[in-house]
């Protein structure tokens, strides 16, 4: 008598996990890069990769070039992402209109659901809480001790977001093209604090 196993399940996977596994020096890159890379059978979707470029260049400040080489370099290990089709679209807005989520964690979850996967590894309070209402197990690397080391690591390292954040994109984009405008920018805006 043979018996057989099935293989595990597959694991979807959130923009932040990825995120952090990429970042250089933030207290969460070691532990969502082990984790990633001691589980099997990622997945993620097109619109995370999106919404993880932008997380990368808008809040890390993370340069444009080197977030799409970063993920680029990321996708081509042993993740399947998937397209986003136009039926999975209208899905996904239903899911999001039910659940309360937005558009790129609704298309995220209902891959998972019409996957088959049992765990979407995330660090999204909202989605991890979707996720227990449809019986999917939410799964992150980041415990509470890690948590807290995370906020104070962005507080010392972050801008507040909002008008300092924008300043500081501005600030970075000028710097590109104009420095020498961007260091007029910089001073009369007290170094991001305010408008000029």
């Amino acid at each position: 008598m043979t018996s057989s196993s099935n293989p595990p399940s597959e694991r979807g996977l959130d923009a932040m996990l990825i995120v952090y596994s990429l970042l250089d020096a933030h207290p969460a890159s070691t532990a969502c890069e082990q984790f990633i890379r001691t589980h099997s059978r990622w997945f993620t979707t097109t619109f995370t990769l999106f919404e993880a470029k932008a997380i990368l260049t808008k809040v890390y400040a993370v340069d444009a070039v080197l977030a799409s080489r970063k993920l680029a370099q990321f996708t081509a290990g042993p993740i399947v992402v998937t397209a986003v089709d136009h039926p999975v679209a209208l899905a996904a807005m239903h899911t999001a209109d039910v659940l309360g989520l937005d558009l790129t964690d609704a298309v995220l979850l209902h891959t998972v659901q019409a996957r088959g996967a049992l765990w979407l590894a995330t660090d999204d309070t909202k989605l991890g809480q979707a996720c227990r209402q449809v019986g999917v197990t939410p799964e992150t690397p980041i415990d509470t001790a890690l948590r807290q080391q995370m906020v104070v690591w962005e507080a010392a390292n972050l801008p507040a977001k909002g008008l300092q954040r924008v300043l500081r994109q501005i600030h970075q984009w000028l710097h590109r093209t104009a420095p020498q405008i961007a260091q007029d920018f910089w001073s009369h805006t007290g170094g991001g604090s305010h408008l000029p």
